[in-house]
């Protein structure tokens, strides 16, 4: 009977598909086959056959005195010529030699030891079935690969490293340091360095990308210990935010054993385990569509000097960029190339939430004439151009505004106007257009709000500045984006088309430690514990110099400033935001922080409500009539109140930024209602704000507005006892307070269990409390328990593993 099913044919088909793990263990299979390590075998003893002959010949020639000539330096390592091209065969090529030759005589001299010769590198063969221990073992891309020996790493008394390094060696150093090129030519960080008696100082904590140190040809480096490193490093002390970012838990590794590892501020990263525990480092990378975009950049030089506008999405590289960018403008191509480096470079810098030099809430325009090779918070507070060091040629602020928020959003047309005042400062002193015979290359970097009102705000900007160049950091778009902006760059099609190039996005491979609101609050606590240079100090010694103030602002001695009376010592607060009642503005400002605004002509005080008009005094351009008629009791809150003076804006209005300017942030510290006082706290010297205070304080004026709450200087004196205190016990504690104080500000806590990790929290609380059971601490109130909660509450915390099946 015929059935009309079909029937199956047996087919082989494809293999099954294999996970990493048994595709891995097949692998190790194959190549622990006898056949297989018969071949291997076979091959190793060939190979290391040959590799003696060779070796042989090498020695007959140093007997003999036989040296090439043309370079005093060592011979590249054997590592680095292996990373520079192809590998080479000794049987394909009978020309392979390898060469053991003297260090120069420079390094000779500064070692000591004319007749130390590097000793006959061993060969080892690498065996092509590692077993299973060594094929775990994960090869980093973050370590270096200079190989250290007698010969090429030489460590001083006086905490100096003196490296002979082989052209195309890198080199990963973790701490704050400082570099002298004396012989040959390195990068770093987009700067090109040519041997010279400069010192280039470097701080690369982890919390950021560490920039890799690379030579271009052999080279000689000096590594020299940061003197202002422990300044810094004391603000742990302050705030966990600045705890174990730095080469603490690491041993440096020596050579010899000269100088004291507790003094060492740098750690070179020769294997992973120099790097720090607990730690993942991550080095500064410049995709190879940056370098040939930066390399155009400073070859293309022309008449008329570049001015680069970036733009992109959030954490695409625009900062990174602009600063590389920045850095190889100051410094060119080196020695190699016939073009000559920009001298100074301009950076407009319009990102009031992750600004590189000013604090946060502020956009300024900046000169600089040195490499920036450290994060922000490590140089939040360069001098001012009309200060006596600013005069001298350091880096300075020329010009600045408050938008006294994190985000153009809360005002766009007010920032539009600023960043075009910045600019129009720049075209008048500094761009070729307005005349000038020398014109300086301008960086404008910009927020990464890119969409609605953000690209509006790009778009305005772009067609406003005309750059020579549009940079936009993402190939990823969004479409919407990107062809807006191609359209405002072409605008008629006709003349005037603004080049218009999109780069990709700074690479990512782990998730940075610190958020972008640990970062802006590290530089703002940077910038209030800063301390300033003398006059005299010159811009190198600016960046040597660098020290910080590691103790509570409530430790500090403020600025006592009158705000009653005729003598007062401002005009008024100004609130860009919300307008609180004249009685509560006290409340409002206390413990907050605010700008500094300095007024240079009445006309600042556009459509305000009870400031006088700037034509009852016939517009005076010197600002000495702030107030107009001292009759007139509407100019600010009324004196009778006795309360803080509030300058009335009902409609939310700002000041012009064409006349006025910013010098700075203070922090209300407290008010003395009985002396009518304000306390007030500031990084700036005595020689910028008294100037500004010359006529009686009618210049200046204080702007509230959203600064971000500043909760770390309330817990400043809480941390700071409790640091001593955990001194005293152990050290293990203090990293867990560090760990666990950072972990509930990120929201998220660690992998540990709850009970490990409410243990710690428990033991920083109670040893900070002893230490502190007689002591109250401004700003902060500790409780204990369910200490005012309602009964039967208790703390929750969140676990990472919540919602898991």
């Amino acid at each position: 009977m015929a059935s009309n099913k079909k029937r199956k044919i047996d087919n082989p088909g494809s293999p099954p598909m294999l996970s990493a793990f048994a595709a891995r263990q097949s692998l190790w299979d194959v190549l622990s086959s006898p056949g297989a390590d018969a071949t291997k075998n076979q091959n190793q003893d060939q190979k290391a056959a040959e590799t003696a002959v060779e070796l042989q010949l090498s020695a007959a020639e140093s007997q003999t005195g036989k040296a090439r000539t043309g370079s005093a330096l060592p011979a590249r390592p054997e590592s680095s010529r292996r990373a520079k091209g192809k590998r080479q065969s000794v049987q394909d090529d009978d020309s392979y030699t390898l060469h053991t030759e003297k260090p120069s005589q420079a390094f000779k001299k500064e070692t000591g030891n004319s007749d130390s010769v590097p000793s006959t590198p061993t060969l080892t063969p690498i065996s092509l079935g590692p077993t299973r221990p060594e094929s775990r073992r994960r090869t980093s891309t973050h370590c270096s690969s200079f190989k250290p020996t007698k010969a090429n790493y030489q460590d001083k008394a006086d905490g100096r490293v003196l490296l002979n390094a082989a052209e195309g060696e890198r080199l990963v150093v973790h701490g704050s340091y400082g570099i002298r090129v004396r012989q040959g030519e390195a990068t770093i960080a987009g700067a090109v360095l040519s041997a010279s008696d400069s010192i280039y100082w470097v701080y690369a904590p982890h919390c950021h990308a560490i920039p890799v140190l690379r030579t271009t040809e052999d080279s000689i480096i000096e590594l020299h210990p940061h003197p202002a490193s422990k300044e810094l490093r004391r603000l742990a002390k302050l705030s966990p935010l600045f705890g174990n970012i730095w080469n603490e838990e690491s041993p440096t590794i020596r050579i010899s054993e000269k100088a004291s590892k507790a003094d060492a501020t740098f750690q070179i990263i020769f294997t992973l385990e120099d790097s720090p525990k607990r730690a993942v480092l991550h080095d500064l990378v410049s995709p190879a569509e940056w370098n040939r975009k930066l390399a155009g950049l400073v070859a293309s030089r022309k008449k008329t000097p570049p001015v680069v506008f970036l733009c992109g999405p959030k954490s695409s590289g625009k900062s990174t960029f602009g600063k590389l960018l920045a850095n190889r403008l100051l410094t060119g191509q080196g020695q190699s190339s016939k073009r000559e480096s920009w001298l100074p470079v301009l950076v407009l810098d319009l990102d009031p939430g992750q600004p590189e030099y000013a604090p946060p809430g502020v956009i300024s325009l900046y000169k600089i004439l040195l490499p920036n090779l450290s994060p922000s918070f490590c140089h939040p507070t360069p001098y001012l151009e009309h200060t006596a060091a600013g005069a001298a040629g350091g880096h300075c602020q020329l010009r600045a505004h408050a938008i006294a928020a994190v985000t153009p959003a809360h005002d766009p047309g007010h920032f539009i106007e600023c960043a075009l005042e910045l600019f129009s400062h720049y075209q008048q002193r500094f761009s070729s257009s307005n005349g000038n015979s020398n014109g300086y290359p301008l960086v404008v970097n910009t927020p990464g709000w890119i969409q609605g009102t953000g690209l509006d705000i790009l778009s305005e900007l772009v067609r406003e500045i005309r750059p020579t160049e549009v940079i936009y950091m993402s190939q990823d778009g969004p479409e919407e984006t990107v062809d807006s902006l191609q359209s405002v760059c072409r605008g008629n099609g006709i003349s005037n088309v603004i080049p218009f190039y999109t780069l990709p996005s700074q690479p990512s491979e782990v998730t940075p430690s610190r958020t972008s609101l640990h970062l802006r609050t590290m530089q703002t606590m940077s910038y209030f514990h800063r301390n300033w240079y003398s006059p005299s100090t010159s811009p190198r010694q600016q960046q040597q110099q660098q020290a910080w103030n590691a103790v509570p602002l409530t430790e500090r001695r403020p600025w006592r400033v009158r705000y009653r009376g005729a003598d007062r010592g401002f005009v008024g607060v100004l609130c860009y935001d919300h307008q609180p009642a004249p009685e509560l503005l006290a409340d409002a400002i206390n413990g907050m922080v605010l700008a500094l605004v300095h007024v240079e002509n009445p006309a600042a005080f556009r459509d305000f409500l009870g400031v006088a008009d700037p034509s009852q005094d016939g517009g005076s351009d010197d600002g000495s009539n702030v107030n107009g008629n001292s009759n007139n009791n509407t100019d600010t809150q009324e004196e009778i109140s006795g309360e803080v003076p509030l300058i009335p804006n009902p409609q939310g209005c700002t000041l012009d930024p064409r006349y006025c300017h910013a010098l700075g942030l203070v922090l209300v510290r407290g008010i003395d209602r009985q002396r009518g006082e304000l306390q007030l706290l500031t990084p700036l010297p005595s020689d910028v704000i008294l100037p500004a205070t010359a006529t009686g304080g009618k210049d200046l004026v204080l702007v509230a507005g959203k600064f971000d709450t500043p909760s770390w200087a309330y817990a400043e004196d809480l941390h700071y006892r409790g640091s001593s205190s955990l001194r005293v016990s152990t050290a293990p504690t203090t990293t867990s307070q560090a760990r666990t104080s950072l972990s509930d500000k990120d929201g998220d806590s660690s992998s540990s269990a709850e009970g490990e990790e409410s243990s710690a929290e428990e033991g920083v609380s109670g040893s900070t409390a002893q230490s502190s059971q007689h002591t109250e601490f401004p700003w902060v109130e500790m409780l204990h328990g369910s200490q005012k909660r309602s009964a039967g509450s208790r703390v929750w915390r969140v676990r990472r593993d919540l919602g898991r099946n």
